[in-house]
């Protein structure tokens, strides 16, 4: 999550302009953003106004793409209903099953029934998914 830091700090940086000034243009708090700064995990929907206002994608602000404009993505709206699917589709691609995946990971086996009963991953599992299957944090959220 530190390139999530770092790629924040420069797109901040790059605008010249304050957390707070941020805040007001952004929809999110100056304080969110330091939390952010500091090492906060954001949410999927928070991480997503970021991206809308940086016009950049998820996988650009962690990191996992040097491209900052994606323009696969045409707005900023996401299905988290295909989270699974695109999840499971990884998993086949990769040729491995959701347990050795986790296995290595801080994560309990147990958390893909709490996605099958409709629960929002997080954002560092995502991240972890996304990173671990050469995937894509945009797709693995159904962003359109």
């Amino acid at each position: 999550m530190e390139v999530f830091i770092d790629n924040l700090k420069e797109l901040i940086f790059e605008t010249g302009k304050s957390l707070r000034q941020l805040a007001e243009e952004s929809n999110v708090s100056a304080m969110q953003y330091s939390r952010y700064l500091k090492g906060s995990i954001p949410t999927i929907d928070v991480t997503l106004k970021i991206a809308k206002y940086f016009d950049c994608s998820l996988d650009y602000l962690f990191g996992l793409s040097e491209d900052k404009k994606n323009k696969k993505y045409k707005t900023f709206n996401y299905d988290i209903s295909k989270f699974l699917g695109n999840y499971n589709r990884l998993l086949k691609e990769n040729n491995i099953t959701h347990f050795k995946l986790v296995k290595n990971s801080e994560f309990d086996e147990s958390i893909i029934r709490h996605w099958k009963s409709g629960s929002i991953p997080r954002l560092d599992i995502v991240y972890y998914i996304a990173k671990s299957l050469n995937g894509s944090i945009d797709d693995l959220i159904g962003r359109y």
